[in-house]
């Protein structure tokens, strides 16, 4: 049944270091892209109440209008999960040395 992940990720950690990092970069950023506003979303929507400007497609529009805007929480929550992710690697590296 899962035959098709295994294969994935057999493909995805066979892959040279360069274009290891690239699939990694991209799909991080796919996943601060179509992942993270529902992420934000669904606990502000129980805690703060509905979103001002609607649904989570006006969150999803507000949130791509916005990258075009120089605005700086849009691009974190866009490379967060990159950055997260790198810090992750980071400090895993470190407590292998240690």
């Amino acid at each position: 049944m899962f035959n098709w992940f295994v294969r994935a990720r057999d493909y995805y950690f066979a892959l040279p270091p360069l274009k290891f990092e690239a699939m990694t970069l991209g799909l991080a950023l796919l996943f601060g892209l179509l992942v993270m506003p529902v992420l934000i979303y669904i606990p502000g929507y129980y805690i703060l109440k509905p979103y001002a400007n609607g649904g989570p497609f006006a969150l999803y529009w507000d949130f791509y209008k916005s990258l075009f805007e120089p605005r700086p929480s849009s691009w974190t929550v866009l490379v967060g999960p990159f950055l997260f992710l790198s810090l992750f690697r980071v400090f895993r590296l470190i407590f292998r040395k240690i």
